[in-house]
């Protein structure tokens, strides 16, 4: 069962799975997926896929494949003071990267992958027509695989 992980979703799922077993302890009360509109309370995270796969010859018969997820955390409406909503958002993208770099091989099916990036702002989310500013945290997450010409 090692390294066996070579479609865009295999690797989202098990981040989905992780990131869902461990929302309680984390303090998320949601987690979406893809273009899931509907965030019912936050702290959500969205797990989102843009450029999903990348995928280059590494050698005889082999592809080196490189997944991309992007996390988004959602940490509230801008309602809460500024110091203290800025700590308490850092510290939660913080404890989100630390359960990822928790299993850096997603459980041995891949052969690596960490969050390549942190980047805090702020997002409009429109939602029924409603729009409403909500600070974020987006997180990019890479992996990378060695994956056989007959696997692809």
């Amino acid at each position: 069962m090692s390294q066996d992980y070579y479609d865009a979703l295999q690797p989202f799922d098990y981040i989905i799975d992780l990131l869902d077993d461990n929302k309680a302890e984390l303090g998320v009360r949601y987690i979406a997926q893809l273009d899931e509109d509907l965030l019912p309370s936050y702290p959500a995270i969205l797990v989102n896929m843009e450029v999903p796969v990348e995928r280059e010859q590494h050698s005889t018969q082999v592809f080196r494949v490189v997944f991309n997820i992007d996390i988004w955390i959602f940490h509230a409406q801008l309602t809460i003071g500024k110091a203290t909503r800025s700590r308490a958002d850092i510290e939660l993208a913080t404890n989100v990267r630390k359960l990822l770099h928790s299993d850096f091989t997603l459980g041995d099916h891949i052969i690596f992958g960490f969050v390549s990036g942190e980047y805090p702002g702020r997002s409009a989310r429109v939602v029924g027509g409603k729009v409403s500013t909500v600070v974020t945290t987006r997180l990019t997450w890479t992996g990378q695989n060695r994956v056989m010409y007959s696997d692809s």
